[in-house]
């Protein structure tokens, strides 16, 4: 269900995340190649929110075609990381995803002139820098349920004429730099996938700054794919859609951890056999918070989302039995929330010898420090290399092999 191209966005290629195309609901209208016979050719989507345990069905968009051309349908992936793991301008957040606008005097933008003065001076700092006689929008689509916050600063002396700096949400003025008002903190209500967050700024005089600081998307959404629909007919039209894909963590009050195995709740481990966790249990997250329902119930083992499960063995030998007491923590990326509980699992005969291979994230008394679950499940995992990659000169460019969708009627 995904794909893993290696891509990285121009910034004026954003323009389709924070416009109407990449808006739940809004179609994208089509451009004409060269050449190519008058039609009309749409795309119509939603964003999706999935679980990062386990696979979901993603809904593509439908593909509208006014004059009933055969067309195909094809996607790019991007993966970026929200929540707990990333602050400031950073990820799909950093300053050069940000699409840049002119702003003309009847209040509308113009995209064919954007100007290129936003500046990153950090990871937790960026600057908006108005020239004498300048006016440009900053913008970019929420990724995910959550809201946003900031601290924001006026650079420029003690001259406020004519200079104005703004921030809109879906074209709403929700916060304004008032006469005199040189600083402040923005901390917004909640927030959808596919609505556009802006910065503005006017200086019809003397030129000025606002530094921003401190931003930060707080959801409970650990990572956003941001999918990059084309539709192309065989008469050269083509029209494009932005999807968010947001990747949320489980509660972490769903998370239950394994019963005994000592011949009460479980049956004891015979004499020879496994007692590994693979055998006697992992700690799962049952999203009914039912025991008697197993089809919801997935185990925290190598793909625990935000969740770090760690554990540590004490064995004991009594009576020609060995007892082991696994002591289990699992922690909570997001939310430094803890739990810890004790296993009991006796084992018939001798205990198991130290020579036996450890399973991930345990370790013997004494010996070297837990492994730790990562952050995404392999089903939702990229390489890093995408976030490495190179700016594509075509981003939106269909690649050579790319499986498309069924003609359109």
């Amino acid at each position: 269900m995904r794909a893993s191209t290696l891509i990285c966005f121009l910034p004026l290629a954003v323009l389709a995340a924070v416009y109407p195309a990449g808006s739940a609901g809004q179609p994208a209208v089509a451009g004409l190649a060269p050449g190519a016979k008058e039609s009309t050719l749409r795309l119509e989507g939603t964003h999706q929110a999935v679980s990062c345990l386990k696979q979901q069905e993603i809904t593509p968009p439908v593909v509208y075609a006014s004059d009933n051309a055969n067309t195909s349908l094809a996607h790019k992936d991007q993966y970026f990381k929200l929540g707990c793991a990333v602050s400031g301008f950073t990820e799909y957040f950093a300053p050069s995803r940000w699409a840049a606008a002119k702003i003309i005097g009847d209040g509308g933008v113009d995209v064919t002139g954007a100007p290129n003065s936003i500046l990153v001076e950090g990871a937790n700092r960026a600057s908006v820098i108005a020239t004498p006689g300048s006016a440009a929008s900053y913008r970019i689509a929420i990724p995910a349920d959550g809201y946003i916050s900031f601290d924001w600063v006026y650079i420029g002396g003690s001259n406020f004429l004519n200079q104005k700096f703004w921030i809109e949400v879906n074209g709403e003025h929700i916060e304004s730099m008032a006469p005199g008002h040189t600083s402040g903190s923005f901390f917004s209500s909640l927030l959808h996938p596919g609505d556009e967050l802006s910065f503005n700024i006017d200086s019809d005089g003397k030129g000025f700054s606002i530094q921003l600081s401190g931003f930060e998307f707080l959801s409970n959404a650990i990572g956003v794919i941001e999918r990059h629909w084309q539709a192309h007919s065989e008469n050269g039209a083509r029209s494009s859609f932005t999807q968010l894909i947001s990747i949320k963590k489980p509660d972490f009050n769903q998370v239950i951890f394994p019963g005994n195995c000592d011949g009460i709740i479980n049956p004891r481990v015979e004499s020879g056999a496994s007692a590994e966790p693979q055998w006697t249990g992992f700690p799962v997250i049952d999203e009914d918070g039912s025991l008697a329902t197993t089809d919801d119930q997935y185990p925290l083992s190598d793909d625990g989302c935000s969740f770090s499960v760690k554990w540590e063995d004490e064995a004991l030998y009594d009576n020609g039995e060995c007892i082991i007491f696994r002591h289990w923590t699992v922690s909570d990326y997001c939310g430094g929330n803890v739990q810890t509980q004790t296993q009991v699992i006796k084992v018939e005969g001798g205990c198991p010898e130290g020579a036996t291979p450890l399973p991930y994230g345990q370790f013997a008394p004494g010996g070297e420090e837990n492994r730790q679950s990562p952050a995404l499940p392999q089903n939702y995992s990229m390489p890093n290399m995408v976030l490495e990659a190179s700016l594509s000169d075509n981003p939106l460019s269909v690649p050579e092999g790319r499986p498309v969708a069924a003609p359109a009627d």
